[in-house]
């Protein structure tokens, strides 16, 4: 029987790929301190969607599906972000399902997957935003010590770093670099 996969705000997809995926871990030059506990903000916001009848991800498994995702921040936008979530659509076995409500027709998403559930979540709410926003580019940071993906939700949509401190720490590198001896 297929599932219905619930979405999250694409800001705390964003937060559990950095805290949880692979290569953001392995660039950063901050020591690793672990995984988010089970308390975690980011964690409650995925477990407060998370059907009963499945069985609630481990750490490994949130880190598999981060690091399958991963990939749709890195490739070019738009063009090559659309063929990888087309691709991922079909991939994790995700299909469109229509349902009414008070305020109309909503489409939703659903998978038969259970292996590919936490997955399907995430790129459930990549579709989700992409359709609410889709100006807003999806990118790694360009710092050369951070790999963490951002959604690029600036006026300009012109956002290369994942925040203020790897701006600094890159302007104040190529500061340092053009300063002579």
């Amino acid at each position: 029987m297929p599932l219905s996969v619930p979405h999250i705000p694409v800001q705390a997809v964003v937060e559990i790929i950095n805290e949880w995926a692979t290569t953001p871990q392995d660039v950063s030059t901050r020591p690793w301190t672990g995984y988010p506990g089970a308390d975690s903000a980011v964690r409650q916001q995925l477990m407060d969607v998370w059907p009963s009848n499945v069985a609630e991800p481990d750490d490994e498994s949130i880190a598999r599906a981060c690091d399958h995702v991963y990939p749709i921040f890195t490739v070019r936008w738009p063009a090559e972000t659309a063929n990888y979530l087309n691709r991922a659509i079909v991939g994790y076995g995700m299909v469109p399902r229509l349902t009414g409500a008070q305020d109309g027709v909503r489409m939703r998403w659903s998978t038969s997957h259970v292996e590919q559930f936490l997955t399907a979540i995430l790129v459930a709410s990549l579709l989700e935003h992409i359709n609410a926003a889709p100006r807003d580019r999806f990118g790694i940071c360009e710092s050369t010590s951070c790999a963490d993906v951002l959604v690029d939700q600036s006026p300009t949509h012109t956002k290369h770093f994942c925040s203020a401190r790897c701006q600094t720490r890159e302007r104040v590198r190529s500061f340092r670099s053009r300063k002579p001896e």
